[in-house]
């Protein structure tokens, strides 16, 4: 007896769409896996610049680089784009004493009882305490020099001659001075040998000394009144000029026992205008004008020295040094609020300014 198999199409249809699952589930976790072992995804609009290239668009601002492969929406590590804000809320104002580069000058804050005063830097050429030497050629025109006519000057006295009358000229503040000191000599000594024989001459003229341009260097000679001539020595009666030249403002510009330093060893005796306190100084220093300046320099620098207080029997001074700014058409340098001072070149390098001290 036979009998015949019914098909059944319901569990085959149910089973293939069983395998269809099954064979989807199995695509769908080959693609999970294939994600999960680091492919990045797609950006939108351009945005898959690597963290490197994100970095060199931070106008300057340092920053921690990243590797291409770190996940860009979770990783700690990438760089942080600053805004101009930003970067503003972050620096720390800089000190009013001190700089975060070791190689900028300092920024100074000027002591109570001083403000700035702006100087033109043509102003490093003028003054009388300009430095004029081999080294340091004067760079004034003779129209800046202010000069005068030393027979024809209204002050001059009767006690001294001039060796060329018609055209010996001299700063006028220093022959100002000068004939000061030629009228108290005459009263302590009433000799009147003494001659002025050349004051302001171009450099490398006949008889010029390096410091003749600078119209505050006089040259002095004796006339005998028993006949001859010849250089003026440290001898009585001439002594007491040597002795108190410095009360009127002047130095021997090239002493003896200087040479190495002035660079000049010269036979007569040329004494140079530099102010009251600056004359008494070196005269008590035993310095020449060389080496007063360096002082000043290295010592008294008005930012990282002292002030050099100078006390004549008149008055006290505070003298110091302030460089020259090289860059600048101009050097803003501190001055007494109050009372009176006076600012020189040194024709070199700076400024020195000669503040009148008030004692109450």
């Amino acid at each position: 007896m036979s009998y015949k198999r019914n098909i059944r199409w319901d569990r085959i249809v149910v089973a293939c769409v069983l395998l269809v699952l099954l064979i989807f589930a199995l695509g769908a976790c080959v693609k999970g896996c294939t994600d999960d072992d680091g492919g990045l995804p797609a950006a939108d609009n351009g945005s898959s610049s690597t963290a490197d290239s994100t970095s060199a668009d931070i106008s300057g601002v340092t920053t921690t680089s990243t590797t291409a492969t770190a996940p860009i929406s979770t990783s700690p590590n990438l760089p942080v784009i600053m805004t101009d804000n930003m970067i503003a809320d972050q620096i720390t104002p800089v000190s009013t004493t001190t700089t975060t580069d070791p190689a900028a000058e300092p920024v100074r804050t000027l002591p109570a009882g001083y403000e700035e005063a702006e100087i033109e830097q043509a102003r490093l050429y003028s003054g009388t305490l300009i430095l004029v030497n081999a080294e340091n050629p004067c760079r004034l025109s003779k129209e800046d020099l202010n000069l005068e006519q030393v027979y024809f000057a209204e002050d001059k006295p009767d006690t001294y001659e001039v060796s060329y009358p018609g055209h010996t000229a001299a700063n006028a503040t220093a022959l100002s001075q000068f004939n000061r000191l030629m009228k108290a000599y005459y009263a302590a000594t009433n000799n009147s040998e003494i001659m002025f024989n050349y004051g302001y001459l171009e450099q490398g003229k006949e008889k010029s000394n390096p410091d003749s341009p600078s119209a505050m260097d006089i040259q002095l000679h004796l006339k005998h009144t028993g006949g001859g001539y010849e250089y003026i020595s440290n001898t009585s009666p001439y002594s007491w000029l040597f002795d108190h030249m410095a009360n009127y403002g002047f130095i021997v510009r090239y002493p003896s026992n200087k040479a190495e330093v002035t660079g000049v060893d010269c036979g007569y005796t040329a004494i140079r205008y530099v102010g009251v306190p600056h004359a008494a100084y070196m005269k008590e220093h035993d310095l020449c004008l060389e080496e007063y300046l360096d002082e000043l320099r290295s010592q008294h620098s008005f930012f990282g020295g002292t002030l050099l207080e100078i006390a004549t029997s008149e008055q006290t001074y505070h003298v110091y040094f302030v460089p020259a700014d090289p860059t600048a058409a101009s050097t803003r340098i501190p001055v007494p609020k109050t009372g009176s001072y006076e600012v020189s070149g040194n024709n070199v390098d700076g400024y020195i300014v000669t503040a009148v001290i008030n004692r109450n």
